[in-house]
């Protein structure tokens, strides 16, 4: 494959991007106690929360205590039921973008989504999505570590990006109707030329599936790549001459990163930044350590809830912190009798 070949779609990408910028499960009991290693049992009007507490140097905080948080939905002040660590397994679906922009870097994906899935649990289960040209379901859930290693092993780029197809075909195909604990992890630069959904659909999916999304961005080293580009280079100075003095290709990978970054945290999860490939390896380490320590505060909802309302979760952590993440909100689904 060309050079010219594996640059056009984020060349695509980017050139419709800027011609669109404007001219200007749970727990039932009343214990409020630290609980680690709790399983959560599953109530219909019992709320799940995922938590994480960073100090100010990005270190998870441990020993989280149901006492030191206040949490509301609607502005509403709820009770904190409980609050531990949930090791019951997770269905967990692994989304890979294998399109042209990370064909010289594949093996070194392939080689970091086999470690990641070797470090999680052996009772976890995992499904796996390839998208380039379209998005495909690879492997359907299964507790194989070794059937996840085989077909990540086999998967070969393509040339253009449904990164959002990927998205909404995780949560709506495979995350649908299941109960317990939940994660989507996807590998993306944010670009996408293919998709038949938008990104608006696609994200309202994933937190209606009640998932906890966490993103691998590739942002900083597409970005790298994409101004070295004549193309872009010359894209960036028409806009420039139209429109002002602007960084139009820095603002598109800065509306790319905002978009996932506020996805993940609004539902509990987070967005990593490798600053190269060697470095994504690292970075689902890190995912599949918090898998297997994440916390979880959970309540009995005292609001009416119609059916597919959404409802806005606030949670306040009470000590001093460097930074809260939590789930912030969930479609009410009720469950068919």
């Amino acid at each position: 494959m060309s050079y010219a070949k594996r640059t056009t779609p984020l060349l695509l990408a980017l050139a419709a991007v800027l011609a669109a910028l404007p001219i200007a499960g749970q727990e039932a009991t009343d214990g409020k106690r630290h609980q680690v290693g709790t399983t959560f049992a599953v109530a219909v009007n019992l709320i799940k929360v995922p938590v994480s507490v960073f100090n100010e140097k990005g270190a998870p905080l441990p020993d989280l205590h149901a006492g030191d948080f206040r949490i509301y939905e609607d502005g509403v002040p709820q009770e904190v039921r409980n609050c531990g660590i949930d090791r019951a397994p997770v269905s967990l679906v692994l989304v890979i973008d294998t399109s042209a922009t990370v064909e010289k870097e594949l093996k070194k994906i392939k080689q970091a989504a086999r470690e990641f899935v070797s470090a999680l649990a052996p009772e976890d289960r995992i499904a796996v999505i390839a998208f380039s040209d379209e998005a495909v379901r690879v492997l359907d859930w299964t507790p194989n570590g070794k059937a996840v290693h085989k077909v990540l092993r086999r998967l070969e780029s393509g040339v253009r990006t449904a990164l959002y197809d990927a998205m909404f075909m995780a949560a709506d195909e495979l995350l649908r109707g299941i109960e317990g604990r939940k994660a989507v992890i996807l590998l993306t630069d944010g670009l996408n030329n293919q998709s038949r959904v938008s990104f608006e659909r696609a994200a309202k999916a994933i937190v209606q599936s009640q998932a906890s999304c966490y993103v691998v961005s590739k942002t900083a080293m597409v970005r790298k790549d994409a101004m070295k580009q004549r193309r872009v280079v010359w894209l960036n100075s028409v806009y420039r001459r139209m429109f002002g003095d602007s960084n139009y290709i820095e603002e598109f990978f800065k509306k790319r990163e905002a978009e996932m970054i506020e996805l993940a945290e609004r539902t509990g999860g987070r967005c990593l930044f490798p600053a190269d490939y060697d470095q994504i390896g690292s970075a689902y380490g890190e995912i599949a350590r918090e898998l297997k320590s994440k916390y979880y505060l959970t309540y009995v909802s005292n609001q009416q809830m119609a059916a597919d309302s959404y409802h806005r979760i606030t949670v306040e952590y009470l000590p001093p912190a460097g930074r809260l993440v939590y789930r912030q909100g969930y479609y009410h689904q009720p469950r068919s009798r």
